[in-house]
């Protein structure tokens, strides 16, 4: 391949922005969506490994930023 001038790197670049925004609409074609989950909601408890010890969460601000932890009683 011979060396490009400036201009023509320049034109070049500008092809290779010009292809990709292009093949946008053909893109979901070739790759699947990926959906992060259904519409089922879930809860989780983020515990010890022995599982008596729970993090509380309670909707709104977190004691100024702190997480408590209390006994489940498992």
């Amino acid at each position: 391949m011979k060396n490009l001038t400036t201009p023509q790197a320049i034109l070049f670049g500008l092809g290779l922005i010009a292809l990709a925004i292009a093949s946008v609409p053909y893109s979901s074609q070739i790759i699947k969506p990926a959906w992060a989950s259904s519409s089922e909601v879930h809860k989780i408890a983020i515990c010890e490994v022995s599982g008596i010890n729970c993090v509380k969460l309670t909707t709104g601000a977190i004691d100024g930023g702190k997480l408590r932890i209390y006994n489940s009683g498992k």
